[in-house]
């Protein structure tokens, strides 16, 4: 997926459009940066109305590649590099939004396929009893 990041882009713009590829994950954007493994404060949350020449302090437009086998540790810290952004990714766990703090190493493929395989609502289970005979 490609994103055209510039100060008149939304957050909102970006987690929507990060969200149709990746409808397990979600992005967020933070106010303070994060080291790896590390989470993210919900104090330093940014509200995603705002655009990204409101929040950012470099000014630079760009696209952004995010590949499927791109690892979580290694997108986070482009937002970074390049727009001087934080952000963090969250996984789908059930009905929750969790960040993937222990996570960073895995790709936005894996972490995308655990987050439908912990949502799915029709898991599969053994019987209480046997079948009657027939």
């Amino acid at each position: 997926m490609y994103l055209e990041i510039n100060d008149n882009t939304t957050i909102r713009h970006i987690q929507e459009r990060f969200s149709d590829y990746y409808p397990y994950l979600q992005i967020e954007f933070y106010r303070k940066s994060h080291h790896k493994y590390e989470a993210s404060s919900d104090k330093d949350l940014i509200y995603p109305g705002k655009t990204i020449g409101d929040v950012k302090q470099t000014h630079v437009s760009a696209l952004l590649e995010i590949k499927p086998l791109s690892k979580v540790a290694d997108v986070e810290k482009e937002f970074l590099l390049r727009f001087g952004l934080s952000v963090q990714i969250l996984k789908k766990e059930k009905d929750k939004w969790e960040q993937t703090t222990g996570m960073d190493d895995f790709t936005l493929k894996e972490l995308n396929e655990m987050g439908r395989n912990s949502s799915d609502e029709f898991i599969l289970s053994e019987p209480d009893s046997e079948y009657p005979d027939e």
